[in-house]
């Protein structure tokens, strides 16, 4: 699965990158994922690229390594799609990790749950949800504690299943120094605002929204100032590189 449909032509940060993705192409392969993961038998990363990550990740070589490194590396948004589209590479199914962590906690039913990311009340608030699902949730702590202090009281917890909500590129640094110190079976996941979104801090679009791929419109109506450089000004940036990649490259040779 891992970098499945996309073959490297060349040296390039960008292209190694996206040629890492683990591509889903229907509910059935999902559902496949979902089982091998709950039937874990060593630590296992699961991260998300999408356009933000994406720009991030070529300014940034620890973050690029953390991202190649995971596990599971899935598509996250219709800025990766295409970009996928613009190199004629299939792009599969839209693998957003605000869906997908919850199915994914919820797959591991019954596992201890440790969250880390966020700040109360909505910290609380989205352990209670996790809590709903079956999963018994061991630690709670906020992402705003150093990188050691984080995963030294991660390390110190017995739980089974981490959700991590602290944002790129901290949780994928978290992620990368967990897997590799744990003694168990454990599965690690890049939440992002997955947390709040949980505590209904901050609302989905709706449906409609959503089967547009306006999600991200949508998000930056509700958080103008917090916002408005990741998707305005980052998706300027990103084009950029899409351009630049396909005048690069040309259509990149796929399975």
């Amino acid at each position: 699965m891992k970098g499945e449909g996309m073959r490297q032509p060349a040296k390039s940060t960008e292209i190694a990158l996206l040629a890492r993705l683990d591509r889903v192409d229907d509910a059935a392969a999902k559902a496949a994922f979902l089982a091998r993961l709950d039937a874990a038998e060593r630590p296992v990363v699961v991260s998300f690229l999408n356009a933000h990550g994406f720009n991030l990740a070529l300014k940034d070589p620890k973050f690029h390594a953390d991202l190649v490194g995971a596990d599971y590396l899935f598509r996250d948004g219709i800025g990766i799609a295409l970009m996928l589209r613009l190199l004629s590479a299939p792009a599969g199914l839209n693998m957003n990790g605000t869906d997908l962590n919850p199915e994914m906690v919820q797959a591991c039913k019954g596992r201890r749950v440790a969250i880390c990311g966020t700040a109360e009340p909505w910290l609380s608030q989205g352990a209670e949800v996790v809590r709903s699902w079956g999963n018994p949730v061991v630690l709670t702590m906020d992402g705003f504690q150093g990188h050691a202090a984080t995963v030294e009281r991660l390390l110190a917890s017995d739980a089974e299943v981490f959700l991590l909500a602290m944002g790129m590129p901290r949780q994928e640094a978290v992620a990368a120094e967990l897997a590799a110190k744990l003694d168990r079976p454990a599965v690690i996941l890049n939440g992002g605002a997955i947390v709040d979104f949980l505590a209904g801090r901050f609302p989905r679009a709706p449906e409609s929204w959503r089967k547009l791929h306006l999600e991200w419109l949508f998000r930056l109506i509700q958080e103008p100032g917090r916002l408005w450089r990741r998707y305005i000004l980052g998706g300027v940036v990103f084009l950029f590189h899409g351009a630049r990649l396909r005048l690069q490259y040309g259509p990149m040779k796929h399975e």
